[in-house]
């Protein structure tokens, strides 16, 4: 199964997952837990989890363990059955009073027109589908495409998890490309599949969850849903999901909430004097960090709502800057 709406918590990838059931409050015993997987060893390789690696023989060689294909199955089982995120250590109210910028002349008229706006994106999309793609960075055959679909549902009325799923993808490239590669640089146990089985499972998972038309997307930035999404299914020959024609990019709503210009996922959580746990660029790793930055937002007060809309002819309309005419992907 790769999607999971349990409290289940992992043990850590070694000892594979535990079935023993935590309470939504978490507690002492939680938090370690989670700490097991946010502080385990961070030798993974999500291309190798994909199928393939062009440094996977080099690793063999050296016996790294990233090289190892049922580690990267226990490591995937592990983070869906972690199930929910720890809390963070709060700073202290003043703190947040100077992020968001309420000074005490203004704070009642400002705290009124966020709570006007969370209400109305509370009713419209009740559900935050955060996602970090993975891959596709690179104009190299396969390395253009997405090898990593991660993502977490909030309730941002609960401001708790809802659900978690995830998915390696193998790049429809890879088809011809892996034909005269080495076996040694094949993973024969990866449990990828076709971006297009992957999106279709987690159209399936929302609509089944009865949340998809309450859903929004987030992202940390834009290139995931404006740039790779449409080259993917360009590639895969799929229409882009319509649940990801719209988005919030996280990093300019956290920028116009605490008056700041931060430009990354680390900046946010040194912001917020939250610590960044796991290995950035894993999929699983990076969308729970950017889980906590939401769930932190949603407690200060944040309004998180669609910041890009994409139109029927490619174009993209976004709340915070210029919008793009159509087949502006790049």
């Amino acid at each position: 199964h790769h999607h999971d709406q349990s409290a289940s918590s992992g043990e850590s990838w070694s000892s594979l997952c535990s079935t023993e059931h935590v309470g939504a409050g978490g507690g002492a015993e939680w938090v370690a837990r989670c700490n097991v997987w946010g502080g385990r060893d961070n030798t993974w390789c999500n291309w190798y989890a994909a199928g393939f690696c062009k440094h996977a023989d080099k690793c063999k060689k050296r016996k790294d363990p990233c090289a190892i294909g049922q580690r990267m199955l226990d490591m995937e089982e592990a983070w869906l059955s972690a199930g929910r995120i720890p809390p963070q250590q709060e700073p202290h109210t003043d703190l947040v009073q100077e992020l968001v910028g309420l000074a005490l002349d203004r704070g009642s008229d400002t705290q009124q027109r966020v709570v006007e706006a969370q209400s109305v994106e509370q009713q419209q999309y009740r559900y935050l589908v955060i996602i970090d793609i993975e891959g596709g960075a690179n104009d190299r055959p396969g390395e253009d495409e997405i090898i990593e679909l991660p993502c977490i549902v909030v309730d941002r009325q609960t401001r708790t998890e809802a659900l978690r799923f995830h998915r390696f993808t193998r790049p429809v490239g890879w088809d011809l490309h892996l034909r005269d590669q080495p076996a040694s640089r094949k993973n024969s146990l990866s449990n990828a599949v076709s971006f297009e089985q992957a999106v279709q499972e987690l159209g399936m998972v929302l609509h089944e969850a009865g949340i998809l038309e309450q859903s929004l997307c987030v992202t940390c930035g834009d290139w995931d849903l404006k740039t790779i999404v449409p080259k993917q299914c360009a590639k895969s020959r799929i229409q882009v999901p319509l649940v990801m024609q719209q988005w919030c990019n996280l990093k300019e709503e956290f920028n116009a909430f605490y008056g700041c210009k931060i430009s990354g996922m680390k900046g946010m959580l040194s912001r917020l004097k939250m610590g960044h746990r796991g290995k950035h660029h894993l999929g699983m790793d990076d969308v729970s960090n950017i889980t906590s930055i939401v769930l932190r937002m949603l407690k200060d007060g944040a309004a998180i709502g669609p910041t890009a809309t994409r139109s029927a002819d490619g174009g993209v309309a976004f709340r915070y800057k210029a919008s793009e005419g159509a087949g502006k992907i790049g």
